[in-house]
């Protein structure tokens, strides 16, 4: 039997490895972007009418078309008739998913990742197939869009760029404005200040004593036994690294008991006796003491 699209294929320079439907959706989409809408429609219509997988991914590039065109229902439409087939793991399903995550559509998303996520095995996700990582990420993506807590499968994906840029935020902010929250502190270690290297000194600070002192004013405002956990820059780039690590399980640092006897070795980590460091006359609060710039101008890529 002839192939109804044999024109298109014949009339396409395309690398024939793609196969025959990737071929004709890639020939599809450059119809649209030239204006040929009719013909575009017409390989769309035609593979959905062969059904399989092929209208899957048919179905699915249509839909994309229609949002684009403004007949959502229309769009919503052929995704339902994919998640109709059951099709979980195959490219459509995620794609699908995707194409909603791209048009704002958050909660429909979500709904084909977790429908996915509620069909895997362990066998599953430790198989390495692609879609099963692009699922996964995905559902983790829409989860951290619509503020909603992450689980252990949710850990198994990969953070998206929002994702990092906020908790790199959330850190940068941990620690350039201690705070006691539930009876700990956390805080840089006296070590990290290293005024040999530039980029870390804007980014940490230049003054460890200026930084300690603003530490011991919060301590002392709070009146009360505080446990001061201090983090190391390499600690902050596992935390960025590993999204797995919450921001309240330190990946390495110091955690002492504040306020230490007066006699006693500093929480700051000098060697000095704390009432000759920071348990001392505090000097007043100088406005450059802070940190000249964020996190994200300098990202994770630098070394320690």
């Amino acid at each position: 039997m002839d192939d109804p699209l044999a024109e298109e294929l014949r009339n396409h320079q395309t690398d024939s490895g793609l196969g025959r439907t990737f071929t004709l959706l890639i020939i599809a989409q450059e119809h649209v972007e030239m204006r040929r809408t009719e013909r575009a429609l017409a390989i769309w219509q035609q593979l959905i009418s062969e059904g399989g997988t092929a209208g899957d991914d048919a179905r699915v590039d249509y839909a994309d078309f229609l949002f684009e065109e403004g007949s959502n229902d229309e769009a919503r439409s052929e995704l339902g008739a994919v998640m109709t087939n059951n099709r979980i793991y195959s490219f459509a399903w995620c794609g699908a998913a995707e194409l909603l995550e791209r048009c704002g559509e958050l909660d429909e998303a979500l709904l084909w990742y977790e429908i996915a996520a509620d069909q895997l095995t362990a066998e599953d996700v430790t198989s390495g197939l692609h879609r099963i990582q692009d699922l996964l990420t995905g559902r983790r993506r829409v989860k951290w869009a619509l503020g909603l807590p992450l689980d252990g499968l949710d850990l198994m994906g990969s953070p998206g760029e929002d994702e990092a840029a906020d908790r790199e935020a959330d850190l940068h902010d941990l620690l350039h404005n201690p705070t006691v929250r539930d009876g700990r502190i956390q805080v840089w270690d006296r070590g990290e200040f290293d005024d040999a290297v530039r980029w870390r000194r804007h980014f940490i600070g230049e003054n460890a004593d200026a930084y300690c002192h603003l530490v011991e004013r919060v301590l002392r405002a709070e009146g009360r036994r505080v446990t001061v956990a201090t983090w190391t820059y390499g600690g902050l780039l596992d935390c960025l690294r590993d999204a797995g690590i919450r921001h309240d399980e330190l990946p390495d640092g110091r955690r002492v008991v504040w306020p230490p006897p007066r006699n006693e070795p500093c929480w700051c980590g000098s060697g000095v006796k704390y009432k000759k460091c920071c348990g001392g006359p505090l000097p007043p609060v100088e406005p450059t003491v802070e940190p000249a710039s964020a996190l994200s101008r300098y990202g994770v890529a630098h070394g320690g």
